[in-house]
């Protein structure tokens, strides 16, 4: 047979035994520090059973913080021109706050973590890797500094969905979200325990979509199935596929979908395909347009916040 017959055989070989391979799964990346914000709302215990639940999935340390306010911080903005009578009234309001809102922290603490068995670390102790164990943090000022100082040690950050928090929590979101370089898991009340078997990841090829989904390869290697959604919406179009190749090369086996909207925004149209998908869980980009320009005419992120009945997994 002549040489170049052989070498074109042999190539054909090559070719068949790598499409023929099977998909290997790398060593899964690990989630060991996670820190879970709770407020004494009704969605402290949401966010503190989604924390506990991944901490046990991934053997990692649960930092539970708890930020009460520092009374003087309102001096500013309330004790000029106000009596002492009335600012003394002020400070008593505050510090009661404070001291109901700590109170629902320890009870939902107590009744999940150290009330449940489970091994209870001191703020301060180091956690060997690899070990599960949960740690109630509570400090004395701005929720949003604190969420910045410890949320930039930490591998992923949960939230409670903006509707089950007391008040606006828009800073301590923006606080996340910016201010730490990590992802944030927004928990609604009805993300069931175990959340993350069926991951929708929401692609459209920018930079956020892309930190999104590299932020959650611990989540996607362990999922029972990955879905890779993109919306079809101009000539220039992204594919899907090409999210899916690079997901491969981590072992991690994604489908493809492509989906072309129908007047919906990009919010409905997500959270629509990812129920159609049967996924517990949408990873993507936050805010790719300007947060303020979101707020004020709306954007995936905040319409995806707005309605969102499953966990999602945000990265900026």
């Amino acid at each position: 047979m002549p040489a170049d017959a052989i070498r074109l055989s042999i190539r054909s070989i090559e070719r068949r035994t790598l499409v023929q391979l099977p998909l290997t799964k790398e060593p899964a990346m690990d989630w060991a520090t996670i820190l879970a914000v709770t407020d004494g709302a009704a969605g402290s215990d949401t966010a503190m059973a989604a924390a506990i639940d991944l901490g046990q999935r991934f053997g990692a340390r649960v930092d539970f913080l708890h930020v009460s306010n520092d009374p003087r911080d309102l001096l500013p903005y309330v004790g000029e021109g106000m009596s002492g009578t009335a600012l003394e009234q002020v400070m008593a309001s505050v510090e009661a706050s404070n001291a109901r809102r700590q109170e629902a922290v320890q009870a939902s603490f107590t009744r999940l973590c150290s009330g449940a068995g489970l091994p209870v670390a001191a703020p301060d102790e180091t956690v060997e890797a690899g070990r599960f164990a949960v740690c109630l943090n509570v400090r004395v000022g701005r929720q949003p500094e604190e969420i910045e100082r410890l949320g930039r040690l930490s591998d992923v950050i949960v939230l409670a969905h903006p509707a089950l928090t007391e008040g606006d929590e828009s800073a301590s979101m923006d606080a996340a979200l910016f201010g730490t370089g990590r992802p944030v898991i927004v928990v609604p009340a009805e993300a069931g325990k175990g959340f993350g078997s069926k991951v929708a990841v929401a692609w459209d090829g920018s930079r956020e979509a892309a930190l999104a989904a590299t932020a959650a390869l611990p989540l996607l290697q362990a999922a029972d199935e990955v879905v890779v959604i993109t919306a079809r919406e101009s000539d220039d179009m992204v594919e899907p596929s090409t999210l899916a190749r690079y997901l491969a090369g981590h072992g991690i086996e994604a489908r493809t979908w492509g989906y072309v909207p129908a007047g919906e925004s990009i919010a409905e149209g997500l959270l629509d395909q990812a129920g159609r998908a049967g996924s517990d869980c949408l990873v993507m980009g936050a805010y790719g347009h300007s947060r303020l320009r979101e707020r004020i005419l709306g954007g995936a992120t905040e319409g995806v916040l707005q309605r969102a009945k499953i966990a999602v997994l945000m990265m900026h």
